[in-house]
């Protein structure tokens, strides 16, 4: 075994005094070394760019986190948002403190879409209501998320696909009927169609699923069951005037235009473009 190694120690060796004593081939060497290294920079930096970006994106979605404890005795946090849905839309009193207008977005860890959507949140967020991003109603922005890939403790099932899927299927079910009537169904129905038949699936449902709830005065044209009003997935941004689509603030003005049910979620742009 002892000379199985020294042989290939000896290999190396004698590659190395080449290599050493031949002297055109080291500049070669050299300039194959700088363009691995240039040709490598861009796919590292997006590898080391995914771990902050996951991390913001996870760390941002749990603040808004509407918990799946005790979802197997239909007692959480989520059971209890969907209850408020379900009154809403029968006019019936609840005291489940949710305002009347929010985004309602399902995602899960290592999304690489969840991680997507919360750059348009985030900046939506933080330049809320401000010069290019006005909201029509004046409402704060207000986000609920549910982790959909949350696992029981004890027995590893899927919370929101084995307890709460199977309680508020007719909600999603009635999603899917009524939204292929919108605006925005309507002009993108060739992005939208898989995604939106999947959402009728616990098996098939997907993250990011986002909904725009909105039980206000101002959502006459959007009257739609539960206050569904919008739907979003995997979205592009919105580059007004050209320009990438995929910058956070782009995504933000997507965000603002379906809070508005303006731009992509409008009838204007419906209209120019049916």
């Amino acid at each position: 075994m002892k000379a199985v190694w020294v042989s290939i120690g000896n290999f190396f060796k004698r590659i190395g005094r080449w290599i050493k004593n031949t002297a055109w081939v080291q500049p070669l060497l050299i300039v194959a070394a700088i363009f691995i290294v240039v040709f490598a920079i861009p796919y590292i930096v997006v590898w080391v760019k995914s771990w902050y970006s996951s991390d913001a994106a996870y760390n941002y979605y749990k603040k808004f986190e509407v918990k799946l404890k005790k979802a197997e005795e239909g007692e959480s946090e989520v059971d209890n948002l969907f209850d408020f849905l379900k009154d809403k839309d029968n006019g019936v009193e609840t005291s489940a403190d949710y305002p009347d207008k929010f985004f309602l977005t399902f995602v899960q860890e290592d999304c690489v879409g969840c991680d997507s959507a919360y750059e348009g949140f985030n900046y939506a967020q933080a330049h809320w209501n401000e010069s290019g991003y006005e909201i029509n109603d004046g409402r704060d922005f207000a986000l609920y998320s549910i982790f959909i890939d949350t696992l029981d403790s004890d027995d590893d099932k899927n919370l929101f696909q084995d307890y709460i899927f199977d309680r508020v299927d007719t909600i999603f079910e009635t999603v899917f009927g009524e939204y292929t009537e919108s605006y925005y169904y309507q002009s993108f129905s060739e992005v939208l169609e898989t995604d939106l038949e999947n959402m009728i699936s616990p098996d098939t449902f997907s993250s990011p699923t986002t909904f725009l709830i909105d039980f206000t005065v101002n959502n006459v044209a959007h009257e739609y069951s539960y206050g569904v009003s919008e739907v979003l997935f995997d979205y592009e941004g919105t580059a007004n005037g050209g320009g990438s689509t995929t910058t956070p603030q782009a995504k933000a003005t997507t965000i603002v235009d379906c809070w508005n049910h303006d731009g992509y979620f409008g009838k204007d742009y419906y209209d120019k473009n049916a």
